[in-house]
């Protein structure tokens, strides 16, 4: 599969999982709103390594597929933590989801370059 349509896939996952969590908060089901937060936290932080899992890339084509996707990965990284931090802007909130999205890519970015 291309890297693009791996991440229009993923994407969409996204969208779903998000319109999900939307309609769980305002029916106030707190179980099904707290496990569709967790997926959603889960993806954005994972969201490049999941898009070249998708893709089914090998060899260098892993690792520019990981640059690609953190364009968009990043800015769901920022959403995420403006999220968390009570729909504000938080330092803490900030550095915690967006370090932790920058590390997962960067950690798959390291183990794939010796693979090369």
């Amino acid at each position: 599969m291309s890297m693009l349509k791996a991440l229009l896939i993923n994407s969409c996952v996204f969208l779903g999982l998000f319109l999900m969590h939307i309609v769980f908060a305002a029916n106030g089901q707190d179980t099904a709103f707290t496990a569709v937060a967790l997926l959603i936290s889960l993806q954005v932080i994972g969201f490049g390594p999941l898009t070249v899992f998708l893709a089914g890339d090998r060899g260098v084509h892993r690792r520019r597929t990981l640059r690609r996707t953190l364009v968009v990965g990043l800015p769901l990284a920022f959403g995420l933590a403006w999220s968390y931090g009570g729909m504000a802007w938080s330092l803490t909130e900030m550095v915690a989801v967006v370090g932790a999205s920058i590390s997962v890519h960067f950690a798959f970015y390291r183990c794939w370059r010796e693979e090369d």
